[in-house]
């Protein structure tokens, strides 16, 4: 019994602690490439025509009211204008204090050929955000853990905060390799519950791969490929890895992957082992189902239960008729690749 309340204390203390940190800390997938307007907002209009993306994902669902962040988002591409135009709205709950960010973005890109191989997309986002806390749960909770004296609880007396912010990111591929960049925060909002200056650190991320094997059956328009895909994001003092395989045998396609950065040391000892992901998806017709657990190996361990992640895709008004027979075979499959086409043959985006 004592061993149980000790644990709840330390991950109570933990969450506490981090509160003040985590309204700086931006949301994250582990189906990365499964929500790709929030990766880069290069990979608005990756495929060549609409799609809708929702997503889910449950953190540490053994500890009440951890994580919880749900998405939603829209792309198209527009062929004459090699334009792709996106938008997502995300909403992010942490904690019992009711800490609660949302988010609501709009996308542009555009595909420039570099020469028969290569392509590089640039993108812009244009973002609302607004962070929210429950006031009455923070102070309640304070009044139940210590008696006497001041604290920094004390201080808040904003419930909400609204800003503006801007990203831009650029996306390189060929049909072998791929590699984006996305700087997001460029603007730096002010995020503090206490009329006080904190800003949002900006948040790089830089993600890639290639295409190890593929191989496409033109007459029944089916892939099997093998790939490697990994990505790497910053904000301020966090920074964290994801990389791993995926195998793919249309309709159905696996991954596992690592994330942590254990060459670190003892630096943010906590995050270097983080988790083993595992993921299965499966395609029929435009939809595609996605389902990822991760096993923690951080210091939370198996008292945690992971995180289960969903995802849903579904692609309509697909022009393949357009570009068909011009463009180059892009990579791998939607998981590891986030500019994959169903069709093995595509008109290439020039600039004229």
């Amino acid at each position: 019994m004592f061993a149980k309340w000790k644990w709840i204390g330390w991950v109570s203390g933990m969450l506490g602690m981090a509160l003040s940190h985590i309204a700086a800390q931006d949301a994250h997938f582990s189906q990365f490439y499964a929500n790709p307007l929030y990766l880069s907002p290069s990979l608005a209009g990756a495929t060549d025509g609409a799609r809708i993306i929702l997503n889910y994902r449950n953190q540490w669902p053994a500890i009440t009211k951890a994580y919880s962040t749900y998405s939603a988002s829209f792309d198209n591409f527009f062929p004459m204008f090699n334009s792709g135009i996106g938008a997502y709205v995300m909403q992010d709950r942490a904690g019992s204090a009711g800490l609660t960010s949302t988010n609501a973005a709009a996308q542009y890109s555009y595909n420039l050929q570099i020469n028969k191989q290569w392509q590089v997309i640039p993108g812009i986002q244009f973002e609302y955000g607004n962070k929210a806390i429950d006031l009455a749960k923070v102070r309640l909770g304070y009044d139940l853990s210590f008696s006497g004296g001041s604290s920094s609880w004390e201080r808040l007396n904003i419930e909400q905060v609204h800003y503006f912010d801007v990203a831009t990111s650029v996306f390189f591929y060929n049909p072998k390799y791929w590699v984006g960049l996305s700087l997001h925060h460029l603007t730096r909002p002010n995020y503090s519950f206490m009329g006080q200056e904190m800003r949002i650190p900006i948040r790089t991320t830089l993600f890639g791969g290639m295409n190890i094997w593929t191989e496409k059956n033109r007459r029944a328009l089916t892939t099997r490929s093998f790939s490697w895909s990994f990505r790497y994001h910053r904000q301020e003092k966090f920074q964290q890895l994801d990389a791993g395989l995926y195998w793919h045998n249309s309709p159905i396609e696996i991954g596992a992957w690592y994330r942590g950065l254990p060459l670190l040391g003892e630096v943010n000892t906590v995050l270097n082992h983080d988790a083993i992901v595992a993921l299965v998806a499966w395609e029929h017709g435009p939809f595609r189902f996605g389902y990822s657990y991760d096993l923690t190996i951080s210091q939370l361990g198996w008292n945690s239960a992971g995180a289960h992640e969903i995802s849903l895709i579904y692609e309509f008004n697909q022009r393949f008729d357009l570009r068909a027979g011009r463009h180059p075979p892009l990579p791998c499959s939607k998981n590891a690749n986030p500019y994959e086409s169903k069709k093995p043959q595509q008109r290439r985006r020039t600039i004229f």
